[in-house]
């Protein structure tokens, strides 16, 4: 994918919050008008649909962003350290599983004599790992990993991990579990505000050119 521009970045990713938060609105007004009997199995796919539009803009988002920065071509040296890192991922891997010097040391003279070189960001999808189990802690690594503050975030870990991840897997695994139209609203709210939120991260990163060592 080619993104080239701030403002083909600010594009995409307001287009991609704007339809999840579109089809959340819709879904919420059948669960409000839908009849007693109905309504339980509704508020059920409700939260495996705010799970998915969760850690689909989340995933996307990102992607959209280390797109840009790519077409960037940006060196090392000029990347904030988690971006560097992000770039030098594969390196880094290759490190850590194995005990090989020659690694290693292909590690240490990239590391000391590619500052200057061509970073290597990341596009494809997979970039981005969710691992389709988006709890607070990876949630974190994402955000730290394209250089945004995840730790404002931290108030809503126990929201995250404990009631919209766990109802989620419970209802995707067949379990007979149901949430009430007052617990859903209050998950709701907060997972779209952090979607916001995270839109408007990236995008004043992009322009502001949060992403440099020395913007």
């Amino acid at each position: 994918m080619k993104i080239r521009t701030v403002e083909q970045l600010v594009d995409r990713i307001s287009q991609d919050l704007s339809w999840r938060k579109k089809e959340l609105t819709v879904f919420r007004g059948q669960v409000e008008r839908a009849e007693h009997g109905v309504r339980p199995a509704l508020l059920r796919a409700s939260v495996a649909l705010l799970y998915a539009h969760w850690e689909g803009f989340v995933k996307n988002s990102c992607h959209y962003y280390l797109c840009y920065l790519a077409s960037l071509r940006l060196s090392y040296d000029e990347l904030r350290p988690e971006l560097a890192a992000l770039s030098l991922r594969q390196h880094l891997e290759m490190f850590e599983d194995s005990n090989k010097a020659s690694l290693h040391s292909s590690l240490v003279r990239t590391i000391r004599n590619d500052g200057g070189g061509r970073a290597k960001i990341p596009t494809d999808r997979d970039a981005v790992r969710t691992n389709s189990n988006l709890n607070w802690e990876r949630l974190s690594e994402i955000l730290c990993s394209v250089g945004c503050d995840f730790d404002r975030y931290s108030q809503y870990s126990d929201l995250i991990d404990e009631q919209l991840l766990a109802s989620r897997n419970s209802i995707a695994h067949g379990e007979e579990s149901y949430i009430a139209m007052s617990e859903w609203e209050a998950l709701r709210g907060p997972v779209v505000e952090m979607m916001d939120d995270i839109s408007t991260q990236i995008s004043n990163s992009a322009i502001e050119r949060g992403y440099l060592l020395n913007p």
